[in-house]
């Protein structure tokens, strides 16, 4: 299992994703974000999602968490349907945390949401079934107490 780094360290292990007039450097997407096919269909707003923009270093890891998932719903894309994962909420933007000076894990690329209208910030009841947790949680991944929807490649600091 991947060791990540902790949310303050993450420049230090990810890099510096900041550019210019609070946008993410060119430089440091083209050199640091790759695409990874998800095994399963997604859609984000109804539409097809193809590829999750990740970073380099989480890549390899995400996809043996989306693997793992596959594999424990029985490659039923009802099943996948039915656990909200195919319900994809964002992975890559550059952001500030909600109320906060700090980047945010998705600004690193370190981030993944899903199954954003059913598992909202704020709604720490409404988890992921085990199959899933357990999926990022093999791979180091952080779910947050408090935003069901999001997982990370960064322990919390």
């Amino acid at each position: 299992m991947p060791t990540w780094p902790l949310q303050s360290g993450c420049d230090a292990f990810y890099g510096n994703p900041r550019g210019k007039n609070g946008h993410a450097s060119d430089k440091w997407k083209a050199a640091n974000l790759v695409a990874v096919k998800p095994p399963f269909k997604m859609r984000y707003a109804g539409q097809p999602v193809t590829t999750l923009t990740i970073h380099r270093k989480c890549a390899e890891s995400l996809s043996r968490v989306l693997a793992a998932i596959w594999l424990a719903s029985g490659k039923s894309q009802a099943t996948i349907d039915a656990w909200g994962v195919s319900t994809f909420g964002g992975t890559f933007v550059f952001r500030l945390k909600r109320n906060s000076n700090t980047l945010s894990m998705h600004a690193y690329g370190v981030a993944i949401d899903l199954d954003p209208g059913n598992k909202p910030m704020g709604q720490s009841k409404r988890r992921f079934v085990k199959e899933v947790v357990k999926a990022f949680a093999d791979e180091g991944w952080v779910n947050l107490p408090n935003d069901p929807m999001h997982f990370q490649a960064a322990r919390l600091s």
